[in-house]
């Protein structure tokens, strides 16, 4: 059975679904999986237009119900689909972007929170990004663009919301959930990857709780009990606060705080913020803290983890946190690569891994940008063109 949504569009899809995988090259099915994505990005389109149709002959809440009744999903999951569906009458050009399949559902309610206010609502813009990258990266992308007014408000709503638990499984294990508000949230990943980096390169001495082989997810979990315990085989780690802003030459003064994940410092925390903090000018190459350290250290220095957070902003590839995320050498430290901030690129765990491990490499991309990309897309293994340029367009959005 063929499947075809939108035969006239230029993003349109066809997907044979008797067709048998297994049968594909690796080629066919990277190909497939485009297919397969335009598809679903088009029926989820029809979805919303479905649904946009009843709420507006029935109402919203008649058109959740029915969502909830005829699809079989919760009510939260029904409410939130016909609001978004509702949302974007007011932007036709995502809707349309959407249902040719060149945006997903993620990238057209990212659309519809940004474009409400009405100092950032262009639309046609917002589009060319969404178009160009994961709705993740995309979200973390438009953070700069909320005020800080608005930021407030959305800070006090969070600390609400704000709540954790602990329970207990049938079989005695525990599971613990909780929900921050941004400010908090960002002090408690500080310290749990703080935590998490001191497990990772400094092994605990054997005869503990803490020794033998562990995963990622075991070490994780480790960091975290170790922080809420305060037990563990090392000192817990100091951690830094980072918050970068344009300095306004004219006016003699700081504007556009944020950290470095692009989320803007919300107006009723910046005397808090800035209190007990130390101003440090993002000049790369500042003098008594060498960015380039060449062959003499595998690791990082301080001075180059800050500013590699102020620059790339997390993850170059999926846009994960910087506090999350570790310097990677771009030509490996083991193939001579120098531990210089051009040779530099954060990267989280698991992308770092797809580099170690599948053989993917980092590539230059839009803004000399470093992306990741498959082993059968990638350059041969050479040293790329110096990347101090590089930056991430949270920072020039």
């Amino acid at each position: 059975m063929e499947v075809v949504i939108d035969p006239g569009g230029a993003h349109s899809a066809a997907v044979d679904l008797d067709a048998d995988v297994g049968e594909l090259s690796d080629a066919e099915l990277v190909e497939e999986l485009g297919r397969v994505g335009v598809l679903r990005a088009q029926a989820e389109a029809r979805l919303a237009d479905v649904a946009a149709e009843i709420a507006r002959r029935d109402g919203g809440r008649a058109a959740g119900e029915t969502m909830r009744y005829k699809l079989h999903v919760s009510a939260r999951q029904a409410n939130a689909e016909v609001a978004l569906a509702e949302s974007l009458r007011e932007h036709p050009a995502t809707a349309a972007a959407w249902r040719a399949g060149r945006i997903t559902a993620g990238h057209a309610r990212v659309i519809a929170r940004v474009a409400s206010d009405p100092e950032h609502c262009d639309e046609a813009a917002l589009l060319a990004m969404a178009c160009d990258h994961p709705v993740d990266v995309f979200s973390r992308m438009t953070r700069r663009w909320m005020r800080a007014e608005r930021s407030a408000d959305e800070r006090r709503r969070q600390r609400e919301d704000r709540r954790a638990s602990l329970v207990q499984d049938p079989d005695g294990s525990w599971r613990l959930s909780a929900c921050f508000d941004a400010d908090v949230g960002k002090s408690v990943s500080l310290a749990f990857n703080a935590m998490l980096r001191r497990f990772r390169n400094d092994p605990p001495p054997p005869a503990t709780i803490y020794d033998g082989e562990r995963s990622g997810a075991h070490l994780r979990a480790d960091a975290l009990a170790s922080l809420i315990t305060g037990q563990a085989p090392c000192e817990r780690p100091d951690t830094m606060l980072l918050v970068i802003a344009d300095y306004d030459i004219c006016a003699r003064q700081l504007r556009g705080l944020h950290y470095d994940d692009g989320q803007p410092v919300a107006a009723d925390q910046i005397a808090r913020v800035c209190a007990d903090a130390r101003i440090l000018p993002a000049v790369f190459s500042a003098d008594g803290d060498p960015l380039w350290l060449g062959r003499a250290a595998r690791r990082a220095s301080l001075g180059q983890r800050i500013v590699l957070a102020a620059r790339d902003g997390g993850c170059v590839n999926c846009a994960a946190p910087a506090d999350a995320a570790e310097p990677h050498h771009i030509r490996w430290h083991s193939r001579g690569g120098p531990t210089d901030i051009d040779n530099l690129a954060l990267l989280c765990d698991r992308c770092h891994h797809l580099i170690h491990d599948d053989d993917w490499h980092l590539r230059p991309h839009r803004h000399n940008r470093q992306h990741l990309r498959p082993p059968d897309t990638a350059p041969p293994v050479a040293r790329p063109a110096a990347t101090s340029t590089q930056r991430n367009p949270i920072l020039t959005t």
